[in-house]
């Protein structure tokens, strides 16, 4: 296995593999497999690795009846190096399906990510066609 020398020089330096994965934008994989192809000893178990459902609860707040992402972004990542959006991983959540297109909160609220609030295009375009109806096309 050819190893990055990167990778290497922080390992053997005593990074932690968080660390490395972070300065570096590498997956755990990657630097667990240079760990063992370099000989050096397992990762020292730290804390426990927050689920999706945790990272979401911990980094929200309810506010007069919505879910405030507090986050800097709106990513979740996961130990197994996925990557999640919280308002796509609300949506899903909700809906039981993976969300078409862009997810906004319908609620008008910035940074909202209830699942009952967040919605998808085709929900867009629905509620668009669907006021076009009632109130006659404005086009």
């Amino acid at each position: 296995m050819k190893i990055r020398q990167d990778i290497a020089d922080m390992l053997r330096a005593g990074h932690s593999q968080a660390a490395i994965e972070k300065a570096l934008h590498v997956d755990h994989r990657t630097v667990s497999a240079a760990r063992v192809a370099l000989g050096l000893p397992p990762r020292k178990p730290g804390t426990k690795p927050e689920t999706v459902e945790e990272t979401f609860a911990r980094r929200t707040r309810e506010e007069d009846g919505h879910l405030i992402w507090l986050g800097h972004d709106y990513a979740i990542s996961t130990i197994e190096g996925a990557s999640y959006s919280a308002a796509r991983w609300s949506f899903q959540q909700h809906h039981g399906r993976p969300p078409v297109g862009k997810v906004f909160p319908g609620c008008g609220v910035k940074r909202c990510v209830h699942p009952c609030h967040v919605e998808d295009q085709p929900m867009r375009q629905a509620l668009k066609a669907q006021l076009a109806r009632i109130f006659g096309s404005t086009a």
